[in-house]
């Protein structure tokens, strides 16, 4: 969905994709972009790196199996079996070939045909006609991302920064086992430059009863880390640097919410 820009009362407010419904009021912190691009690396000794190869492929699936685990307890049994579908794109005999060619072949390092490789596939889904498959790409990048980190730093990865306090993530591109990974407490909500209602990262966002708006585009490089933020995921708004007025306002929408709920629950 193209974003729009409008100036309501001084108020900067930047249009999305409503993709988990609720308010969410507090600091934003957007996490660093990941590099889209990576040079060719050519190496003398190809065997080398396909046992490196094979070892990241079991680690990242010992990975997703774990995270998969954490999700089914965590967020629902039906949220985790998104993770399945990683495991099931990850031992895909065309994918997992290509890789070993590439590396064979071609000379080059393990992680280049990795990234060379796990792009040709997110490129092939993303021009789908069904959006739902056009989703998948989303996935096809985060578990390349996974194999290029089990290659680069084996073992379990250093817990992200945000985790230090309750926060608005806002993410470039966001991708499961991150939106999985992540300590409800210390999430308010999410924020994407790019995504879908029907990706994995908004049914997880979904099953976390967290407000999510996807799909900013441009306007998602205004955002800065510190700066406060409401994300409403009921029309797909975020607002830049509340006045005191409309941060009130959304206050009182939040907490109307949260009675309601709570309401609803005790009556069933």
């Amino acid at each position: 969905m193209k974003y729009s820009e409008r100036q309501v009362s001084s108020v900067r407010i930047l249009q999305g994709t409503a993709a988990s419904s609720g308010i969410a009021i507090g600091p934003a912190f957007v996490a660093e972009k990941i590099s889209p691009h990576l040079g060719r690396q050519p190496v003398r000794k190809p065997v080398q790196e396909l046992k490196r190869m094979e070892t990241a492929f079991a680690a990242a699936k010992q990975e997703i199996e774990q995270i998969c685990e954490k999700a089914c307890k965590g967020i629902g049994e039906e949220e985790s079996m998104i993770f399945q579908v990683h495991i099931m794109m990850l031992e895909d005999e065309t994918f997992r070939q290509e890789i070993m060619d590439r590396i064979l072949y071609d000379h080059t390092s393990a992680e280049y045909a990795v990234w060379r490789s796990g792009r040709k596939m997110y490129d092939m889904f993303s021009h789908l006609d069904s959006e739902y498959m056009r989703a998948r790409a989303e996935d096809m990048a985060d578990i390349s991302r996974r194999l290029m980190r089990c290659l680069d730093q084996p073992g379990e990865p250093e817990p992200p920064a945000y985790l230090c306090t309750p926060v608005i993530l806002c993410l470039s591109q966001a991708v499961p086992s991150e939106i999985a990974q992540t300590n409800r407490s210390e999430i308010l909500g999410f924020i994407t430059q790019y995504g879908s209602t029907t990706a994995h990262s908004a049914i997880l966002a979904r099953g976390m009863h967290k407000p999510a708006v996807l799909g900013l585009n441009d306007a998602f490089d205004e955002l800065h880390t510190g700066a406060e933020v409401i994300v409403d995921g009921c029309n797909g708004r975020v607002i830049l640097e509340p006045t005191a007025q409309v941060r009130c306002r959304y206050a009182s929408l939040q907490q109307t919410g949260g009675q309601t709920e709570q309401k609803q629950k005790q009556e069933t």
